[in-house]
């Protein structure tokens, strides 16, 4: 059965709410043409309006839901470019994070790959950004000068403080190499929220009632919003740049111990 609007999955368990936003990011929706999107918004329009259910199949109607969800903006109603779209995200990523967690890279390849992140997010946040609060061009590029610059100078700092200190080992300079991108990119991201939010500090946030009506504007919830996405910011990214180095490590030190063995040398080798 189709719901217009609403989602395929019982949002109140876990594996509903996973099959849901695996659903709004598979990657089929990012090869889709702005006339197959425009096909999309049709059927679902005509669903909505005249209640033609069986003109279009259930299939179809889910799968037009999830490829306007992961391709159009909700608040303009525009195809979001492909590469900034949630799927593509996701996709370009990856491969940025996982060269940024590589071990033995030099002060200026890991600088160039803070960048490159940074400006993938500055794209996906410009791109999916709230149309219905007015952003200017300086907050916009404000944040994204000051995530660049965070990212780039903290892990610049540590990388020096780690690379001339005298008690620490070369073993030991490599592993905690690895785990330079996870404060840059932490400290990049809670400034660039920041930067982009601060006027809802002045001007405080409007909050609504119960019954969906309008209880005025707050300071008090401004600053609990921006704290709590603060922490959300510096959590986030702990599987991507904490986890593998752990787990390299984890292996590394298992496969110590069976090489040791002779049997076990060959096959934790390989």
């Amino acid at each position: 059965m189709y719901h217009v609007g609403q989602p395929r999955w019982d949002q109140n368990t876990l594996s509903g709410r996973l099959k849901h936003f695996i659903a709004q990011v598979h990657p089929k929706y990012i090869l889709y043409s702005t006339s197959q999107l425009d096909e999309c918004k049709l059927a679902l329009n005509e669903h909505y309006k005249e209640g033609q259910a069986q003109k279009h199949p259930v299939r179809d109607l889910w799968r037009a839901q999830y490829a306007v969800y992961a391709r159009i903006h909700p608040d303009t109603g525009h195809v979001v470019p492909a590469v900034f779209s949630m799927p593509g995200m996701i996709l370009a990523s990856v491969p940025v994070c996982a060269l940024m967690v590589m071990p033995g890279n030099s002060a200026l390849l890991g600088s160039f790959y803070q960048v490159v992140n940074q400006s993938i997010n500055a794209g996906f946040n410009y791109c999916n950004r709230n149309a219905s609060l007015k952003t200017s061009t300086a907050q916009m590029v404000g944040g994204y000068v000051g995530a660049v610059g965070a990212a780039v100078t903290v892990a610049s700092v540590l990388r020096n403080a780690i690379t001339n200190s005298p008690r620490i080992s070369a073993s030991v300079k490599r592993t905690l190499g690895t785990f330079l991108p996870f404060p840059a990119v932490a400290s990049a991201n809670t400034l660039n929220m920041i930067l982009m939010r601060n006027g809802e500090l002045f001007n405080g946030i409007e909050v609504f009632n119960a019954d969906g009506s309008s209880a005025g504007v707050s300071h008090a919830a401004a600053r609990h919003a921006i704290l709590y996405t603060a922490l959300s910011r510096i959590i986030m990214p702990v599987p991507v740049f904490v986890f593998p180095p752990v787990g390299v490590l984890i292996i590394e030190k298992i496969s110590n111990l069976f090489t040791r063995m002779a049997m076990f040398a060959c096959p934790t080798s390989l």
